[in-house]
């Protein structure tokens, strides 16, 4: 007789290990994951429906290979290292963010090809470049977190304000477990709007 075992669902994202799961991320870094994750989502649907109207390899060319580069491998890396805590997240997001501001500055990639008059789209790129940069490296929270996840004593400006700085979970409990539930169906959404995206093309193209 044959054992039957029940089915296990398989969660669009489970990361097996987190490094220091004591250490909560700051919620603004919380939030940067998300936007690296838009990113990505985005740039799968934008290859999708690329591929249906120009179905040969050699027409995609270095253009897409670029855009995937700047929005999805290095957004990804990202998205990966603050998801599991790793230290590594501030280089990642050193990397993505100097990229993307280079990129934008010299007109490239998506945010680079923005009807926007150069010397503004340079003013803003830069001033952005500057912020996030400081935001990573100079900020309180961010030099707090850092060093609870590098295993390093608080620096010592920030000891009398440790309490302040320790990052606390935005939600409630209740509130997690719902999340956690509707992040069951998250893939189906995104399935979806993978079929979507087809279907369009297919009309577009017919």
């Amino acid at each position: 007789m044959t054992l039957m075992r029940p089915g296990t669902k398989i969660r669009f994202w489970t990361p097996r290990f987190k490094h220091r799961p004591d250490v909560e991320p700051p919620g603004l870094l919380k939030l940067v994951s998300a936007t690296c994750i838009v990113s990505v989502v985005g740039f799968l649907v934008y290859a999708v429906a690329h591929t249906l109207t120009q179905p040969s390899l050699v027409s995609i060319g270095w253009e897409v290979a670029y855009v995937a580069l700047l929005h999805f491998v290095l957004p990804f890396a990202a998205f990966y290292s603050i998801t599991t805590n790793s230290r590594l997240s501030r280089a990642a997001l050193t990397v993505y963010v100097v990229t993307l501001g280079v990129a934008t500055i010299a007109g490239e990639g998506l945010l680079g090809s923005l009807p926007i008059e150069p010397v503004y789209r340079t003013a803003t790129a830069a001033a952005a470049l500057v912020i996030v940069l400081a935001w990573l490296y100079a900020s309180p929270k961010m030099r707090y977190y850092y060093a609870a996840l590098s295993d390093k004593p608080i620096p010592p400006d920030l000891v009398a304000r440790e309490a302040e700085l320790r990052p606390k979970p935005l939600l409630s409990p209740r509130a997690r477990a719902v999340v956690s539930a509707c992040l069951d169906y998250v893939e189906i959404f995104v399935l979806l709007g993978f079929i979507a995206v087809v279907i369009f093309a297919v009309l577009s193209t017919g």
